[in-house]
């Protein structure tokens, strides 16, 4: 059964109706004052690079261990790694938003039940170092990404059975479950292929080997990495600047600052800075994906007997001012969020069953049923960084107006992540909700993967969800059980849903190939291999 690609994203431009409007006047500022642009506005094309030049960006954090199979955050790891391993597949941005495309494999397909899908490989990839790409040596990095004692990526894996290499241009990956998801999840930092002579190495955190169009000549751990060209790479697409110098910091203002000060040409800033950036002038843009963005959600403890409640959970909901969020917060580019899937995914519904409103007499109301009439006090941890820090505290003023006392504690993202699990004394967690290359993938690794919902989740919803992981499903069928499990999420309240919060990319005004990569469409990654600068 050829693998029919499964649409991540339904964006098209004016989809997102005011949201995409919006953001595409304001960017353009309706003339040359403001130099933004859309995503989906086409940028010069590959062609127009200065193949000779040095591209400075920077990401938002520092350089981590590089070993993918050991990746703390994949999506952390993923602008770093993505530069130096070659993936059987990959997540472009085409006409229509986010798609699935080949890289080593040129194709792909599964059998009949779903569970045993057939990779064709290039013949023509090799290691920085010469070594051949083939079918074996996918065999071996994917083996050790599976067995590796301390290896991150075997969870992601977890429906991996065997990898068979029958001939030196053909995979077959067998899975115990239908795995719709896996070509997309090998498109991921996880699928990255190391070279089969390194893969015992114990340097690989500071010293990648990969198949990929450039060469990291220079890694300081917990600051950035350099990277050099290999002019023999097999796609001429790509390797757009000769050189790459990639350095993580977490601060902002600092990131904006350099960007401006022509100490960086590509830089993430944060939603909050959106007007800010647009005033630097002529020589800047402001690259947006309409409908992108991670939701901002309040994870609740539903272990906690008020918060098993749905009429709790949905007063929280009807307690939080999203426009008002929006506007003071998000430079206006958040979206309202009632549910777990953006607009850009199938499944997402434009009429859910409950229209979380601002409409804090409801709230009350549902808590006045539920037994609480006076409200009660809500332990609320907060992954400490701007802006849910600044959200972390107008929702405190939101809920008090319903009676419900927050208790704002302060945490360090990853420790964050760590601190919620079952047992924990918190009743609530202000963080996203990543994104994902499938819908289904959202809803698993958000909600089903251990410590992502605490408490029991309905069966119809997990059930709906794992049969939307069947490729064999029609597109009529995979959206109806999509918006079944969407229905649920959103009626239950699994969450307090916020806003989509989008990450807008500011480059200089000859960076080529901004709006066109692959993982920003949805995760608002970098993915810089395709990036590069024009002569100014």
């Amino acid at each position: 059964m050829p693998a029919r690609p499964i649409k991540t994203s339904r964006i098209r431009l004016g989809l997102v109706g005011a949201l995409a409007a919006s953001l595409l006047l304001a960017a353009c500022g309706g003339g040359s004052e403001d130099p933004g642009t859309s995503a989906q506005t086409t940028s010069a094309p590959a062609s127009a690079a200065d193949r000779d030049a040095t591209l400075r960006a920077t990401w938002v954090v520092p350089t981590p261990p590089l070993d993918p199979h050991k990746a703390a955050s994949e999506n952390a790891q993923f602008p770093y790694v993505s530069l130096v391993y070659d993936r059987l597949t990959q997540m472009i941005q085409g006409d229509d938003g986010p798609e699935l495309a080949p890289m080593v494999a040129t194709s792909w397909e599964f059998d009949a039940t779903g569970q045993v899908l057939t990779f064709t490989l290039r013949d023509d990839v090799t290691f920085a170092d010469g070594t051949a790409l083939d079918a074996a040596a996918v065999k071996a990095s994917l083996d050790r990404a599976l067995t590796l004692p301390d290896s991150t990526a075997k969870n992601q894996f977890s429906m991996i059975d065997s990898v068979a290499a029958p001939d030196p241009t053909t995979l077959v990956v067998s899975a115990n479950r239908p795995a719709a998801d896996l070509p997309y999840l090998l498109s991921s930092g996880f699928g990255s292929i190391i070279n089969p002579k390194a893969l015992d190495k114990a340097d690989l955190d500071s010293a990648p080997e990969g198949s990929g169009p450039y060469v990291a000549t220079s890694v300081t751990l917990g600051d950035g990495v350099v990277y050099e060209r290999r002019d023999d790479y097999w796609d001429p697409d790509a390797g757009l600047a000769k050189r790459i110098e990639l350095r993580g910091i977490p601060d902002p203002s600092t990131r904006a600052g350099g960007l401006r000060s022509g100490e960086a040409d590509f830089t993430l800033i944060q939603p909050t800075q959106y007007d800010t950036v647009k005033g630097f002038g002529d020589a800047f843009k402001v690259v947006v994906y309409p409908g992108a963005g991670n939701v901002q959600t309040i994870r609740l403890n539903t272990r906690k007997p008020y918060l098993a409640d749905v009429r709790v959970r949905q007063a929280l909901n009807f307690a939080v001012d999203r426009d008002a969020i929006s506007s003071a917060l998000l430079d206006g580019i958040g979206t309202p969020a009632d549910q777990p899937l953006t607009s850009i995914y199938e499944g997402h519904l434009s009429d859910p069953p409950m229209a979380y409103d601002y409409d804090p007499a409801r709230a009350r109301e549902l808590l006045a049923e539920a037994g609480y009439p006076d409200g009660f006090t809500l332990k609320m941890m907060v992954a400490n960084y701007s802006p849910l820090t600044e959200i972390s505290q107008a929702i405190q003023d939101q809920f008090d107006e319903i009676g419900v006392k927050v208790e704002l504690t302060p945490v360090d993202p990853v420790q964050a992540a760590s601190m919620w699990t079952e047992g924990t004394d918190f009743d609530a967690l202000l963080q996203v909700r990543n994104n994902y290359e499938l819908a289904a993938s959202v809803f698993a690794r958000n909600l089903m993967a251990p410590n992502g919902y605490l408490g029991d989740l309905p069966a119809e919803f997990t059930s709906a969800v794992q049969a939307a992981f069947d490729p064999s499903l029609s597109e009529a069928d995979r959206q109806a059980t999509l918006e079944k499990a969407s229905a649920l999420a959103n009626e239950q309240a699994f969450d307090v849903y916020i806003t989509v919060s989008p990450s807008p990319t500011a480059v200089a005004a000859n960076v080529v190939g901004a709006d066109r990569m692959g993982r920003s469409g949805f995760q608002g990654l970098f993915d810089l291999r395709y990036v590069g600068l024009a002569p100014k």
